[in-house]
């Protein structure tokens, strides 16, 4: 039984030593990676990778704000379509956007979050028959809300979760969009 006790003081203690304390979480410059799967209306789903850069403030009174970058690096195939000689494809080229979370820290590694954002996404789509070739690109922009969490793993270390509903206008139609995200961020 002592050494079950022992053991168990022990590893509470050596977790304690990798907590940091509230004010120093999730503030400052930190650069990181996401892996984001986005399903739009009529559309499959867009999976990707992307960096992240933001900044992270600290209002006091547990209040963090963070000013966050992202751009998606991948190609997407959103629509396929073949029909006889015809083929119709719609692909995402790439995504970024700006945006601006606002988090309550309920502990010292804990911060989930509201987000509301830019959005900027460039589609192609192409067309094909067996005597014609057609190619339109077109970059469209919209607003995106959201809410999210963030762990602490480590002062320096952040893994972190969101969803988030974009309404993005393309030639003056919308598309709207639903993105679930994962990422991970190193703090300077």
């Amino acid at each position: 039984m002592k050494k079950l006790a022992l053991a168990t003081l022990a590893s509470l203690v050596s977790v304690s030593a990798f907590a940091a304390p509230v004010g120093q979480t999730f503030t400052g410059f930190g650069a990181g990676v996401d892996l984001t799967s986005t399903k739009y209306e009529d559309a499959k789903r867009a999976t990707g990778v992307g960096i992240i850069a933001d900044y992270g403030i600290d209002y006091g009174n547990n209040l963090v704000g963070v000013i966050e970058g992202k751009v998606k690096l991948n190609n997407s195939k959103l629509v396929d379509e073949k029909s006889g000689d015809e083929h119709h494809t719609v692909d995402e080229k790439w995504r970024a956007s700006v945006s601006y979370l606002q988090g309550y820290r309920v502990s010292a590694d804990f911060l989930p979050y509201v987000k509301v954002g830019y959005v900027v996404t460039k589609l192609e789509a192409e067309d094909r028959t067996s005597n014609l070739y057609t190619s339109v690109s077109e970059t469209g922009s919209g607003l995106g809300i959201g809410v999210g969490a963030k762990y602490a793993v480590s002062s320096n270390f952040e893994l972190g979760a969101e969803y988030l509903r974009t309404s993005t206008k393309f030639d003056g139609e919308r598309v709207k969009g639903n993105t679930f995200g994962a990422n991970a961020t190193y703090r300077f």
